[in-house]
């Protein structure tokens, strides 16, 4: 009789690195054509932004900070909006800002999905960073409609829930 193959954790991590590379989110920062380059873009500033206090940032293993965002549209030419961030690992690991934050854009109170554009978002998402390093991130949101998106960046596993950025945009 045949024993079973049993698959060690090399497998698994090849497997989980397969699924986030095929993943929607993975193909944010793609820009495969020149097709965005006709789309409209503005800049909008920061109506609000809401961060800790400094004493308090410099205390926390990351710091981020919500620096603006630009009118786009995706893939298939429906409305969307890129938010920046700047993204500091205080932490004594390296890390990316996609494994230590969570970010999320809301219009209305509920949640926009992301969303995929042309415009080049660049790696600073996906990009694993050194303790003391800081890094540019931008991602990418459907709208819904033309209201205020409203931004909140939290630690991705914390026990308190703390904002540590926090930021509305107009969009129209």
């Amino acid at each position: 009789m045949r024993k079973p193959r049993t698959f060690g954790s090399r497998a698994l991590v090849v497997t989980l690195a397969l699924v986030a590379a095929t993943s929607p989110l993975a193909l944010a920062g793609c820009n495969g054509s020149d097709a965005g380059d006709d789309a409209p873009a503005a800049e909008q500033p920061a109506e609000e932004q809401t961060e800790q206090p400094a004493e308090e940032q410099a205390s926390s293993k990351y710091v981020v900070t919500i620096d603006g965002s630009t009118v786009t549209t995706d893939y298939e030419g429906k409305p969307a909006i890129i938010v920046d961030y700047t993204f500091t690992n205080n932490s004594d690991d390296a890390t990316s800002f996609a494994v230590a934050c969570s970010q999320k854009a809301f219009q209305n109170g509920v949640q926009l999905e992301t969303a995929v554009v042309l415009d080049d978002l660049g790696n600073g998402y996906l990009a694993e960073i050194k303790p003391g390093a800081t890094t540019s991130a931008r991602m990418a949101y459907s709208l819904d409609d033309g209201s205020d998106v409203t931004v909140e960046v939290k630690e991705l596993i914390s026990f308190d829930d703390t904002i540590l950025a926090e930021a509305t945009f107009p969009v129209a």
